[in-house]
């Protein structure tokens, strides 16, 4: 008998959702005798926007796109990272050895409410539970979630106990409510909503006239207000707009604040940053613009939001190391172990579509490097040695280019360019067209959508519903800072209870840079020299505005230009801010006497310390980042965008499978929750015993392919 012929996959693009298909596809049993799968990346390291650099001159700092972590509703990222550390197979006492190793819990989160001229601190906590980050069937559907809110609420009032006491009511009437309310709450599912709407309504309007007078004069209590009110009216609004059978995307076309307004939702909870958590960490803001007001389709914003309270043990699930070396890096090894071939310094120039228009002919790339032992290729992980692991090595992502492996390494060098920007001046050293028949029978296409117009125009010219989809879906420009201090967030005034400190992190401080979180447990991941080892590290996170088209791939000092501005922007946004954040930190308790507001520059970590390091000038050794280039820009979701999102198995041509957080995922956020799923869909339209639906967890019922 003949041996069976392999069908060959080519994958483009190296960030999350290519990641995952590939993952799931090696992964299946008998996948290395059924698939031959190649993954095609631009640049030296896969991660797309979840790519990490090491500095090596700077303590081999971890140097991120922004701020990264799993919350504990990304069922399926966790899923799928879980099976990764089993597959990877680490000894015990290596650096990340497991996923317990690799993952560590949050919870809780800090909300900044600027009230009567001042910041105030909002931390709100969220009780862990006995759900595995690795079981998401644990919380299979909408009606499992909303139970996990009201039990949330239930908690809350339990936390708030001696507040109660001190206006004058009994708390167990509250919980008697919400008890109530949790026992309606399975009823839905069968269509009876009606007596949890009525226990809704009971429920509040008794809250309202225990404490509507008294929170002027509580931030606690307000606190209470606005959560209640906020979580009530997501309720009460899913039961009048049927959401249980109509599911979430009929409420798309509308934006989350209106929609929030319709159903009774104050002004105060809609405007809070409890409301504005979801599309600042999203940033859902037209054009990236944080001074007009975000815009986010009402269904996705739902969704998104009511998954987040309803976690599989913790509320999140932060890093151990960088993303690259604890996300990336285990599945790039794991991948390699499965037979997937990787092509690094692969940059796509074009998709072709045939002469029919309903399959794509070929895929035209530009090589930017050639490796100089063909036959080991490219070797793109180095073994950093740890002194917290006793000096074992973790692989970990270079922030440039092993230029020792390279035909072009030297020239490469001397130049200092960044293969991974569409504006570069480097020009390609080879060519390689991909042809439909002969190099791949299935082409996924997991490249961002932000670089769709320019590397599939005929695409886009032979099916009207890619540039409808393209219109449609925005994306936006972002910017990431990452600062390295002499002294500890405690000692610099962070204002936090520090006997139960969790951490710092939240997406509502100051726009535009609105996400800020407290990484200093990173420090130990690096190695820095012990006569400048920092004692903290905060990373800032922000849109960027940006109207009108990006200039052309020839304008090769534009993204020098946007690393000015987000340098500039950086140090006003320091000195501005950080007197709010870090009171013990500005320049007039520092060195009076000073700003009584603006951050000390001399607090920044500083391996030349001397005259050219004075004050702001000591900015230029820390970390900022312009998210500029096509594939790098967030993708977010308008009101209205939802119905031009293709799926998977949809793209119009025959042979092209879709995979990224930009596709119909029924989430329809961007997200590395988004792009896994995406990721799994694609599995799906590819092999759908590989990939069932009911796998996709979270992803909507009635939504898959329609069999003719």
């Amino acid at each position: 008998m003949s041996e069976q012929k392999k069908r060959k996959i080519a994958i483009l693009g190296g960030g999350v959702g290519a990641l995952t298909s590939a993952f799931y596809l090696a992964s299946r049993p008998g996948a290395a005798e059924m698939y031959e799968i190649t993954v095609y990346s631009i640049g030296w390291r896969l991660g797309g926007k979840c790519a990490t650099g090491r500095n090596p001159e700077f303590g081999n700092r971890i140097e991120e796109h922004g701020i990264h972590g799993f919350l504990g509703s990304y069922y399926n990222t966790l899923s799928m990272m879980s099976s990764a550390y089993d597959q990877l197979g680490r000894q015990p006492g290596e650096p990340l050895a497991t996923f317990e190793d690799a993952f560590y819990p949050i919870d809780s989160i800090l909300c900044w409410e600027f009230r009567d001229y001042r910041w105030v601190n909002w931390k709100l906590t969220m009780p862990r539970n006995d759900l595995k980050p690795w079981e998401p069937q644990s919380l299979p559907t909408l009606r499992h979630w909303i139970e996990a809110v009201i039990g949330f609420m239930g908690r809350l009032f339990e936390h708030h106990a001696p507040s109660f006491a001190t206006v004058g009511f009994d708390g167990s009437i509250a919980r008697g409510m919400v008890h109530s309310m949790t026992s309606h709450a399975a009823a839905i599912a069968r269509g009876e909503g009606g007596p949890l709407l009525t226990a809704i309504e009971d429920f509040w309007n008794w809250f309202k006239r225990q404490v509507e007078k008294l929170v002027e004069n509580s931030d606690a209590l307000r606190h209470l207000y606005v959560t209640l009110d906020y979580f009530l009216t997501m309720l009460r609004g899913i039961i009048k707009d049927d959401v249980i059978n109509k599911g979430f995307d009929q409420l798309d076309g509308e934006n989350f604040s209106d929609w929030f307004a319709r159903h009774g939702g104050s002004m105060l909870t809609i405007s809070s940053p409890l409301s504005m958590n979801t599309p600042n960490l999203s940033y859902q803001y037209p054009d990236g613009d944080t001074t007009r007001s975000p815009q986010m389709a009402a269904g996705a914003y739902l969704h998104w939001t009511l998954r987040e309270f309803a976690y599989l043990g913790s509320f999140g699930w932060l890093f151990a190391a960088g993303t690259g070396d604890t996300v990336v890096a285990p599945l790039y090894l794991v991948l390699k172990r499965l037979g997937v071939k990787f092509e690094l310094f692969h940059k796509v120039r074009e998709i072709t579509a045939n002469a029919a228009g309903d399959a794509v002919d070929e895929v035209v790339i530009d090589v930017q490097a050639t490796p100089k032992d063909a036959t080991a290729g490219y070797d793109p992980l180095i073994d950093l040695p740890l002194a917290k692991f006793g000096g074992k090595t973790l692989p970990v992502w270079p922030d440039r280019p092993r230029y020792e492996q390279l035909a072009e390494g030297d020239r490469l060098q001397a130049a200092d360019v960044d293969l991974e920007s569409y504006w570069t001046s480097w020009q390609p050293v080879g060519e390689k067209r991909l042809k439909a028949g002969r190099d791949f029978d299935t082409l996924i296409c997991g490249i961002a959508i932000g670089a769709l117009p320019y590397l599939a125009p005929g695409l886009m010219a032979a099916n009207p519903k890619w540039p409808q989809m393209v219109g449609a879906i925005k994306t936006v420009q972002t910017q990431t800072l990452q600062v390295w201090m002499k002294r500890s967030l405690k000692q610099m005034g962070l204002p936090f209870d520090f006997k139960n400190y969790d951490r710092l992190i939240g997406a509502t401080f100051v726009n535009p840079i609105d996400g800020v979180a407290d990484f200093s447990d990173l420090i130990p991941m690096e190695t820095w020299p012990a006569a400048n080892m920092p004692q903290s590290l905060l990373y800032f996170s922000g849109a960027t505005p940006q109207y009108g088209p990006q200039p052309p791939f020839s304008d090769h000092d534009y993204p020098a230009r946007e690393y000015d501005r987000v340098k500039y922007q950086a140090q006003q946004y320091l000195q501005a801010c950080m007197g709010a954040l870090l009171p013990k930190a500005v320049s007039n308790v520092v060195h009076p006497p000073g700003d009584p507001i603006g951050f000390d520059f001399s607090e920044l970590v500083c391996l030349e310390d001397d005259a050219a390091t004075l004050g702001v000038a000591r900015l230029d050794q820390q970390f900022w980042k312009p998210n500029i280039d096509p594939t790098e820009r967030y993708t977010t979701s308008p009101p209205g965008s939802t119905q031009y999102r293709l799926k998977a198995w949809n793209s119009g041509f025959s042979n092209l499978v879709l995979a990224g957080d930009w596709i119909y995922t029924g989430l329809n956020v961007g997200s590395f929750e988004g792009a896994c799923m995406g990721g799994k869909l694609a599995v799906h339209a590819v092999d759908p015993t590989a990939m069932p639906l009911d796998q996709v967890y979270g992803y909507p019922p009635g939504q898959g392919p329609v069999s003719l």
